[in-house]
């Protein structure tokens, strides 16, 4: 039989309940107080929190949530988790829901909300499942609004693209390089200007680019650079990857941190074609003062010689070829003539000066040419002459002159024989190109030796009136080719190097006009019956032109200036003995000359036929002789059989019909 508790056993077992109960109401009191902290916490957290079921009904949202969202309790009750993500978005929200109800924790999750009022939050957070019984009851998630960073994500990102095309873009060469001149980035101008690739800038050097000759300077340049924080001028040579020069000039500035380098920025210009058009233009202007100052010299020259190659031609008129006599003539005509090539040289530079053209073909002219000026020297030519050459507008002694001066050039550059491959072809040259020439259709001519070349120094000059490293010459072979290229709206460009050649490359404008092919003329001594009018300051020319014209049988008088010439043009019309033409100096100093003579004697008679003449063989009158209402030209110096051909055209239709150039 069980004894019953005692009184002080039951007291002790009273005391131990009411212990443990105020150990549970503490208990109790403090959960109450650890949630009513963390609900503080959760309820001020600055993060958007809320807990949703497995069917995404929403069990609660923090303040931070509502106010980001915008919605009530109210309308909570009625929404439900993918109610308020993006529709873009929700698929991939619904996968993730998919995983969280399996078990997976997601450490990071970034989607879209759409607030009550529709606009957009970008949010990032993390989610966690809460289970019971192996159930999924309640999953949680905590976000914060990152719609502002990223806005400037997306703005740093559109800014970088922005500054990456327009440096990508851009026609300056830009480089940033590291302290050790390893190049850390160019951009699409600077690959496509040296020739490289992406994947073979990486491994260069600045100092790979740079010309020999400019490598010492550069070095000590870029030192600068990387040691003051400043901005430094940059002008300098560089190689593209076929070893061809390119001349840049721009600025270099190293970017510095805690002082040190980091790397340096050089946005630079691609100047070689500006450099070239700027040595173009001094070498026009070296010409052109020369021009000044060798056109007059050859106008006086010529009249000179007028005089006296007239009276050579003359003498020999009157003298039985078999006479001793007649033999010198000959020998002191050629030595005339040759001092006439002197004044034509002269001419080549004169100021404003043109050729006298005719449509004509070039290839006979370079081959008579470059062999009579080749005749018995080692020198082999090889033609590679295009058969379908267009025709050009041109003065063919200039011509022939420039194809002697090239292939003698040649020669020279080859004392112990070797090859001369002249070429010639029809080509296009389109818009901007680097010649500055005007887009059309071209004749290229090439002139292409293997002789010693021409150093660096001196290619620069070579086409400098008087320069010359020979010791023969005169130093004007290469200026004089170069101006007549000029004159012929042409171009002419040289590539040289020692021991490796030179090549002369010529471009000039193609015509569309047809070749008509020259008459030939034979002296006419019978009297051709005609009575001219000679204008000239120079007595001695018109004492020798009118005994010229005497031979011929025309009858002549004279006049020095243009005043004097409209008197007795007009005073022989009114007296019934009018003039058959009038041959007429362009030039008379301190007077009316040719042109101004000739339009107040259209005024007098309109059907005036008259002949340019002058000793300025290259004025622009003697070219387009036909625009200033002339029916010819004769220039001097001239023999009887020139002028007998300029009569007899000049003669040959009274109909006020132009006349061709003698």
């Amino acid at each position: 039989m069980t004894t019953p508790p005692s009184y002080q056993d039951l007291l002790k077992k009273n005391q131990l309940l009411e212990k443990e109960a105020a150990n549970r109401i503490r208990t109790i009191l403090a959960l109450e107080e650890d949630i009513e902290k963390y609900q503080c916490l959760i309820e001020h957290a600055r993060e958007l929190i809320h807990s949703v079921k497995p069917d995404g009904t929403f069990l609660y949202v923090n303040q931070a949530w509502k106010n980001a969202l915008g919605y009530s309790d109210a309308d909570l009750k009625e929404l439900k988790l993918l109610d308020i993500v993006d529709k873009e978005c929700r698929a991939s929200c619904r996968a993730i829901f998919q995983q969280l109800i399996s078990g997976d924790n997601i450490d990071r999750n970034e989607t879209v909300f759409v607030t009550k009022n529709g606009r957009k939050l970008i949010v990032e957070g993390q989610c966690t499942t809460h289970f019971q019984d192996g159930k999924a009851v309640r999953m949680t998630g905590f976000f914060r609004d990152i719609s502002e960073r990223s806005r400037n994500e997306a703005a740093l990102r559109e800014s970088e693209m922005r500054y990456r095309t327009l440096f990508e873009n851009a026609h300056d060469l830009i480089q940033l390089i590291r302290p050790d001149g390893k190049l850390l980035y160019v951009n699409d101008s600077w690959r496509r200007t040296f020739g490289y690739s992406e994947e073979e800038v990486e491994d260069l050097s600045i100092f790979d680019l740079i010309a020999p000759d400019c490598l010492e300077h550069c070095r000590t340049t870029f030192s600068k650079v990387i040691t003051e924080e400043k901005t430094h001028y940059i002008n300098t040579v560089f190689a593209d990857k076929n070893g061809k020069k390119v001349i840049i000039e721009g600025n270099a500035i190293c970017k510095f941190e805690n002082g040190s380098p980091l790397y340096t920025q050089c946005i630079f210009r691609d100047i070689t074609e500006k450099k070239r058009m700027e040595e173009e233009l001094i070498k026009a202007h070296k010409l052109e003062s020369v021009g000044v100052f060798a056109g007059g010299i050859a106008h006086d020259f010529n009249n000179l010689l007028q005089a006296i190659i007239g009276n050579i031609s003359l003498a020999k008129m009157y003298i039985n070829p078999e006479d001793k006599a007649y033999e010198r003539l000959e020998r002191t005509e050629k030595a005339s003539l040759l001092a006439q090539n002197l004044t034509q040289q002269l001419l080549t530079f004169s100021k404003g000066g043109e050729p006298i053209k005719t449509t004509t073909t070039i290839s006979d002219i370079l081959k008579d040419a470059t062999d009579f000026s080749l005749r018995g020297s080692k020198i082999k030519c090889h033609y590679q002459l295009a058969d379908n050459l267009l025709p050009v507008e041109a003065d063919k002694g200039q011509l022939s002159q420039v194809a002697q001066n090239l292939a003698i050039n040649a020669g020279q550059a080859m004392p112990e024989g070797g090859i001369l491959t002249i070429k010639a072809a029809n080509v296009d040259i389109a818009d901007d190109n680097i010649f500055n020439l005007p887009a059309g259709k071209y004749i290229e001519i090439i002139f292409q030796d293997q002789g010693n070349g021409i150093s660096k120094k001196d290619i620069g000059k070579i086409f400098d009136p008087y320069f010359s490293k020979k010791k023969t010459g005169s130093g004007l072979g290469l200026a004089i080719t170069y101006s007549i290229i000029a004159n012929h709206g042409g171009h002419i460009s040289v590539e040289s190097e020692p021991n490796h050649g030179t090549t002369f490359t010529i471009h000039l404008p193609a015509s569309s006009q047809d070749v008509v092919p020259e008459e030939e003329h034979t002296l006419q001594t019978t009297a051709q019956h005609g009575r001219l009018l000679l204008m000239d300051d120079e007595e001695i020319i018109l004492e020798v032109l009118g005994e010229m014209l005497s031979f011929l049988g025309c009858q002549a008088d004279s006049v020095k200036d243009g005043h004097a010439a409209v008197e007795r043009y007009d005073k022989a019309r009114k007296a019934g003995t009018p003039y058959t033409g009038v041959i007429m100096d362009l030039t008379i100093p301190g007077g009316m000359g040719g042109r101004e003579t000739l339009a107040a004697l259209k005024e007098i008679d309109p059907q005036i036929r008259a002949l340019a003449s002058s000793g300025y063989a290259n004025d622009p009158i003697m070219a387009n002789f036909k625009e200033y209402g002339f029916c010819g030209v004769i220039p001097k110096p001239y023999k009887v059989e020139e002028l007998s051909k300029a009569i007899s055209l000049l003669f040959a239709d009274q109909t006020n019909q132009p006349a061709p150039a003698a």
